[in-house]
């Protein structure tokens, strides 16, 4: 089966000190380029050649040498405006650090709580906590209201979700009642709420998208909590259901990122044409599709994927040393379960940090698992004999030179089809196997029991 092969044209496009180089189909036209660049696209910029030539936007590519340079003039422009835009970058790397730092702030407020309640008096957590959601709330009026198109909104969401969530968990008063399960609970309504701001008030598709993504996840981190709570289960049940809910999530999130109308990439001509074809409305032929209707579709899901893996994965960090406290429990079938619920989800996020098309998202899973594997060492130390650690030490010292040894040929282009499909195979079972563990670990057949026997 033959495939059509699409000629194109390598393109460098020069807006100031930005470069893109692309390539783009022989039919585009020059504005075509600008557009799918996300360059300055008013009539008054002119396009122009290395030889000073201005070319017109409608020229074809098909009229234009391949590897062609283009730089985009703008005649109205001035020593300050142009210095204006030479500040955007140290400004727009403040801004991010800012963002960052509130939610450093949000973390440290949540974990100083859930770790010790007295660790910050009453009289000084609560007034704190208070400022803390209301700074939230604020922060994601204000930034939905006054966001645009090329605004950066993944650092706003996750520090306004990690904000309110500290806050919420503070807020919890120490009463008999307000166990940790309540504080986390409040805690990720908190976020679910906040972040619901900007998926109501945002001013940019984008933002719209990232934020109800935000406030889905906060909001099913949230049920899980609850319902811990209702069952009146131990801190470890729920944290163990969520760290094994990561990657089901993940692969859940990955499979519902283009949002198009059921059943469009379904063909109805060759699966309706039985008679035991189940029927329904055929959904509206696209019969083209606009550039920047494209771009907007790929930055909308790339901007759902982004937030959707760093929270979950966040959720799972957090919860990795309460769902693995110990190994050294009488339930065979707990153990069974937090053993497996360890490599399920260790195995999940490596494999699944392969196929990661977006760089930064490759290393949020690695960092994910890393912290898992950190947990199950914190847990097992305690039950390994003194006389065996040195052992230990040896074999996981021995297993941390393997892996360095492989990173050299990996970093130099090794590839192996055969291996990658072992991988994708391994992948498969640990994200099924990876929730079924964490509900072992959380002791749901002993509720099961419980619930049955009353």
């Amino acid at each position: 089966m033959s495939a059509e092969v699409m000629q194109g044209r390598r393109v460098a496009l020069i807006d100031g000190a930005s470069r893109f180089d692309l390539v783009v189909p022989l039919r585009a036209e020059v504005g075509d380029v600008l557009r799918a660049a996300g360059t300055a696209t008013e009539r008054d910029v002119r396009v122009v050649g290395l030889s000073g030539r201005e070319i017109d936007r409608s020229t074809a590519m098909t009229a234009l040498e391949d590897g062609v340079v283009l730089v985009l003039v703008d005649p109205a422009a001035t020593i300050e405006s142009a210095e204006r835009r030479s500040t955007r970058a140290p400004i727009a790397a403040r801004a991010t650090a800012v963002w960052m730092v509130l939610a450093a702030a949000g973390g440290i407020l949540a974990f100083l709580r859930l770790l010790d309640a007295v660790a910050l008096p009453a009289e000084v957590r609560t007034p704190v906590a208070a400022a803390s959601l209301l700074a939230a709330l604020a922060a994601a009026t204000v930034f939905s209201l006054r966001a645009r198109p090329r605004t950066p909104t993944l650092a706003p969401v996750v520090a306004v979700a990690a904000l309110a969530f500290g806050g919420g968990v503070a807020i919890v008063p120490d009463l008999p009642a307000s166990s940790a399960q309540v504080a986390v609970f409040t805690g990720l309504l908190a976020a679910a709420v906040t972040t619901g701001v900007g998926g109501v008030m945002g001013a940019t598709q984008t933002l719209r998208a990232q934020s109800r993504t935000a406030t889905i996840v906060s909001a099913m981190l949230a049920a899980v909590w609850a319902l811990a709570l209702l069952l009146h289960l131990d801190p470890s049940a729920p944290a163990a259901v969520t760290l094994g809910l990561v990657p089901v999530a993940q692969r859940i999130l990955q499979s519902s990122l283009v949002d198009v109308e059921p059943g469009t990439f379904i063909d109805y001509g060759r699966f309706q044409s039985t008679r035991w074809t189940v029927r329904q409305s055929l959904p509206d032929e696209v019969r083209t599709i606009e550039a920047d209707d494209a771009d907007a579709l790929v930055e909308r899901s790339t901007a759902r994927l982004t937030v959707g893996v760093v929270l979950l994965v966040a959720a799972g960090a957090a919860s990795a040393f309460a769902a693995l406290p110990t190994f050294a429990v009488a339930d065979p079938v707990v153990l069974g379960g937090r053993i497996a619920l360890a490599v399920t989800v260790v195995l999940a996020l490596l494999l699944g940090s392969r196929k990661s098309t977006v760089p930064f998202l490759r290393w949020v899973a690695r960092f994910g698992a890393a912290v898992v594997l950190a947990a199950v060492l914190t847990a097992l130390v305690p039950t390994i004999p003194s006389d065996m650690l040195v052992v230990v030490a040896g074999v996981i010292l021995l297993a941390a030179l393997a892996v360095a040894l492989l990173v050299v040929p990996v970093g130099r282009g090794l590839r192996s089809l055969g291996w990658s499909r072992t991988g994708d195979v391994f992948e498969a079972l640990a994200t099924a196997l990876s929730l079924p563990a964490g509900m072992l670990a959380a002791g749901a057949i002993e509720v099961a029991r419980a619930m049955m026997a009353t």
